[in-house]
């Protein structure tokens, strides 16, 4: 099947046509080129219909790169009834995708049956596109409906809403209130909803509405009906008395567009009644259309790398600062793929974290850096990895990591994983159960920029990490005598009652090491401690070289005079 090239595409292509097995075929990207019978009956289309869509977006728990059979649930439309697919995806030779869909409902029942979890099996069917607090479509579900209206030829506008200032009521009330706030807010949402529209919540605060058939002016309509009723309603329980408000962002999509672009398109329009004050609805403008095409850019040419090969690892030191000793080093993700411009980590990760795309990414890290682990079973050679917000709230990661240590053989406690303040107290639940996981089974869990909005002191007991990274903002002006000091003081102090470990980043100059020294940091990074290099110039040293002081921005200068001395994104 790898030669499904050429002379012989016709005759395979009829083979595969004759089968009861669901087949496609994709570009690198994803883009449906040919369906047989099979798949496009699944897939609720035609073949002309499918050709061009995007394949991970109407199957969901399709692949977006090469991967093994992997057993989803799926339900099809209105259909009551799920079935179990398992879903696989091969490269061609000519680097375009084989997908691979079989129906294995019989045998997963059975399977289920035998665990006796049986009677869970519409629970797991329906969890798959369902929002678990809402009972509402989930993204992935929305996601799939706008792909098929585009398919199918329809136009209509979407909304995104957003609920202002809701991490406030996470922080002051607990998250037990944010989830009441958050399903209240779901049901009027969907009592105040004419028929005909699709309702979904597209995760944390956000909710979004599908209304095919409908023009610009409708939607804004509608979400202008909406942001008033909820600015007009009173919160309930512990909040009684208060008022919350959404913000919308409004777009119109036609057959034309693919899903990517009318989400950035609405995302857009929301940031703009973000940035204006909120409380507001904003309509999409063609005025938008250099940012919005920048995005989808971006977003080709990560998906690209991850299947080229166009992404890459450097490693950051973690450098004791009593000693100079190498104890670790942070693996940092960078776009290699040869093409202009050059983007750094901030300018193509945030548009990844908006996507599942992201997903994949995070994975392809840990696995990289599981390799690594395996080629060099050095003990003294430590990665830490980051974990966006979107991967916490996936339930296969933790399993996915743990089962590629255990196969691989390496030592859990080799690997950490760094999430940040903001993503867990956003994700508190998922956070947790991630932390929980990974931490149970030897990993190093770490909570990165902690202090950027010190909101979560109040969940530090709720969350089994084994370490702090004291946000860089503190570090900055550690040894200047500001406030900063006792800042970073008071982290260290309840680091050290908490019984976690410390990490300081963005040191750049020697009298940061002797400010954090003397409050009782023990581990740093930075430029002044050693720089990013990529990792595999790190892994053609000497295993001995892992553990020895890096060498320093002053030395570097004195050889490298151009080196720019500025903190790593």
């Amino acid at each position: 099947m790898d030669e499904f090239t050429g002379e012989d595409e016709v005759a395979a292509r009829e083979v595969l046509s004759a089968t009861d097995v669901a087949f496609a075929v994709t570009d690198g990207r994803c883009q449906i080129s040919w369906v047989n019978p099979v798949m496009a009956d699944l897939l609720e289309l035609d073949a002309e219909q499918a050709a061009g869509r995007s394949l991970p977006a109407l199957l969901t728990g399709a692949p977006s790169v090469p991967h093994p059979p992997a057993v989803v649930p799926w339900r099809s439309g209105d259909k009551p009834d799920g079935r179990w697919l398992e879903v696989s995806c091969v490269a061609l030779a000519d680097g375009r995708l084989l997908y691979r869909a079989v129906d294995v409902s019989s045998w997963r029942e059975r399977e289920l049956e035998s665990a006796h979890i049986a009677h869970w099996q519409d629970d797991l069917l329906r969890m798959v596109e369902e929002d678990p607090l809402t009972g509402l479509p989930n993204r992935r579900a929305l996601t799939r409906v706008l792909e098929r209206e585009l398919a199918r030829g329809g136009h209509g506008a979407l909304v995104l809403l957003d609920l202002d200032n809701f991490k406030d009521i996470n922080d002051l009330r607990g998250h037990t209130v944010g989830d009441r706030v958050m399903s209240a807010l779901a049901d009027l949402l969907r009592d105040r909803l004419g028929e005909g529209h699709v309702l979904g919540r597209f995760g944390g605060d956000e909710f979004a509405v599908l209304m095919p058939n409908a023009n610009e002016a409708e939607a804004r309509t509608v979400a202008d009906r909406l942001r008033t009723a909820v600015a007009a309603t009173p919160l309930g329980g512990s909040l009684s008395g208060s008022h919350a408000t959404v913000s919308a962002g409004v777009t119109k999509f036609d057959a034309g567009d693919n899903w990517q672009a009318v989400l950035a398109n609405a995302d857009l329009a929301l940031f703009a009644s973000k940035t204006a004050g909120r409380n507001r609805v904003t309509v999409y403008e063609q005025g938008h259309y250099m940012d919005t095409a920048m995005r989808v850019s971006v977003l080709d040419r990560v998906r690209n790398a991850l299947a080229d090969g166009g992404l890459a690892l450097h490693a950051m030191p973690m450098v004791k600062l009593s000693t100079g000793r190498v104890v670790g080093h942070e693996l940092l993700l960078r776009l290699e793929d040869n093409r202009l411009p050059h983007l750094g980590p901030g300018e193509f990760l945030p548009a990844a974290e908006r996507t599942d795309l992201v997903l994949d990414i995070d994975r392809w890290v840990a696995d990289t850096a599981i390799d690594a682990l395996v080629e060099h079973p050095y003990p003294g050679l430590r990665f830490n990895v980051n974990v966006s917000g979107r991967t916490l709230e996936d339930e296969d990661f933790g399993d996915f990591v743990l089962d590629r240590l255990a196969a691989a053989g390496v030592a859990p406690g080799r690997l950490g994983f760094e999430i940040t303040e903001t993503a867990a107290v956003t994700n508190l639940d998922a956070a947790r159960s991630l932390s929980q996981q990974l931490r149970a089974s030897g990993c190093r869990i770490t909570l990165d920029d902690f202090g950027a909005g010190f909101g979560s002191f109040v969940h530090l007991k709720q969350l089994p990490i084994t370490g702090l990274k004291i946000d860089g903002e503190f570090v900055r002006g550690i040894d200047y005598g500001s406030r900063d000091t006792v800042l970073v003081s008071g982290i260290v102090d309840i680091a050290r009652g908490l019984g976690l470990s410390v990490v300081a980043e963005w040191v750049e100059r020697p009298t940061q090491v002797d400010a954090l020294s003397r409050l009782g940091v023990r581990v740093a990074q930075g430029f002044h401690l050693g720089k990013p290099e990529p990792l595999s110039s790190l892994l053609a040293n000497a295993s001995g070289r892992w553990t020895r002081r890096p060498q320093l921005m002053a030395d570097i200068a004195r050889e490298m005079p151009s080196v720019e001395n500025t903190a790593p994104n």
